[in-house]
């Protein structure tokens, strides 16, 4: 959907060059104008005012390129990238992307950004992409303008500039891109780089159902979905957080291979990813946390997320991700706050080391509803033994991951 996105915006870009009739474009191509050849050749792939022919399309988007036409070498990499009259080949893609780039072709820099984000036809590079991204945005490209904005949004190869990001979203948004009109309304709702506002977030989201989605009856339930969202003012709670939220990222994005190692423990995408629920008022501060990473050997890794000081039971004093890359296992640990008044633990107010688990035959304290994710189980592995520091729970969880 996104490459077909894609092609769509540059159609659009190309086209308003030669607004023209098939008769004129053949008598101004006839006159030897390559760009009237290229948007000639788009009317025959897309069937618009003649009827299709894919192969015609692409003999003349290929004369054009070998002719040195910038808009022929950009139309030639696309049809290659995307199998269009021609095998898939990105190297081939890349190669004349970056032709029609060096001679200052605004899509084809965007193009050209893409590939070396993604490693399609050349050695991934996030700088070389920055760059490109950059050279296309300054050119008024929609493509990089909204690309760059992302990266700037998630620091990703640039430092994090929430303004910058929101900015360049905004221009693309306006030319109508839309994976820049679908970010954006994050930005309003969340204060990414501008004021928060709602109003603005709704208003996008009703120009990108009627705009974009106007004919896809589940893209316009999601938007209406999330329009309904803003208006209920969701609130997260401490609770769903460190009981659902961060399992399901380690049992489900991590253990499935949607996060690596490095996205799991990244605190700014794990704000981006709550930011694009809609979430109107957090319970825990996320700006309070931070983690610490401990190195147990060459396999084993433990990253403690450290929580604000908990204030009601059961919610943690710290949470754990502990990974053994060499056996592929991976647990989530929990210190819990509880109640038990001089009781079996021996202390006021101690602390319990828990976790949450999937499918796991263990002796388990079982689920009692819906406030655990489906198929997940809550574990309690017992009263911590010793004060609640974070040398004492990583001991304690490590005893407890080796046990495995």
């Amino acid at each position: 959907m996104k490459q077909i996105l894609l092609f769509a915006t540059l159609l659009m870009g190309s086209l308003a060059i030669q607004a023209q009739s098939i008769e004129a474009l053949r008598d101004s191509m006839a006159a030897g104008n390559l760009n009237s050849q290229v948007d000639l050749a788009l009317k025959y792939m897309y069937g618009e005012d003649v009827e299709q022919d894919i192969d015609k399309a692409f003999s003349l988007i290929r004369d054009a390129a070998n002719k040195g036409n910038s808009n022929g070498e950009l139309w030639l990499g696309l049809c290659y990238h995307y199998a269009s009259g021609v095998d898939q080949d990105f190297e081939e893609a890349f190669r004349w992307f970056s032709r029609s780039a060096q001679k200052g072709n605004k899509l084809a820099m965007g193009c050209v950004g893409q590939a070396y984000d993604s490693g399609q036809g050349v050695e991934q590079d996030q700088a070389m992409a920055i760059k490109y991204y950059q050279q296309g945005a300054e050119n008024g490209d929609a493509v990089s303008q909204a690309a760059l904005g992302l990266h700037y949004l998630m620091g990703q190869g640039i430092e994090q500039d929430w303004t910058k990001g929101f900015v360049l979203l905004k221009l693309a948004a306006d030319q109508g891109h839309t994976d820049a009109m679908q970010w954006l309304p994050y930005c309003y709702f969340n204060g990414w780089g501008t004021e928060k506002n709602n109003q603005e977030a709704i208003n996008v989201l009703t120009r990108l159902k009627e705009e974009q989605f106007d004919d896809d009856e589940d893209a316009q339930q999601n938007i209406d979905d999330m329009i309904a969202t803003i208006n209920r003012g969701d609130t997260l709670s401490a609770y769903e957080f460190q009981f659902r939220i961060l399992p399901i990222r380690l049992l489900q994005g991590y253990a499935n291979f949607a996060l690596d190692e490095d996205e799991l423990i990244d605190l700014t995408q794990l704000r981006l990813e709550l930011g694009s629920m809609f979430i109107s008022h957090y319970e825990c501060d996320l700006d309070s946390l931070f983690i610490s990473t401990h190195q147990v050997d060459d396999s084993t890794t433990v990253h403690v997320i450290h929580m604000p000081e908990p204030s009601r039971p059961p919610l943690c004093k710290y949470a754990a991700f502990v990974i053994d890359k060499k056996n592929c296992l991976s647990r989530y640990y929990t210190l819990e706050k509880t109640y038990n008044l001089f009781g079996e633990s021996g202390v006021a107010d101690p602390y319990v080391v828990g976790g949450m688990a999937i499918d796991d035959d263990e002796v388990s304290e079982a689920s009692s509803g819906s406030d655990y994710p489906d198929g997940f189980t809550h574990h309690n592995y017992g009263w911590l033994e010793g004060e609640p520091t974070e040398e004492n729970f990583v001991r304690t969880i490590l005893h407890l991951f080796k046990d495995k």
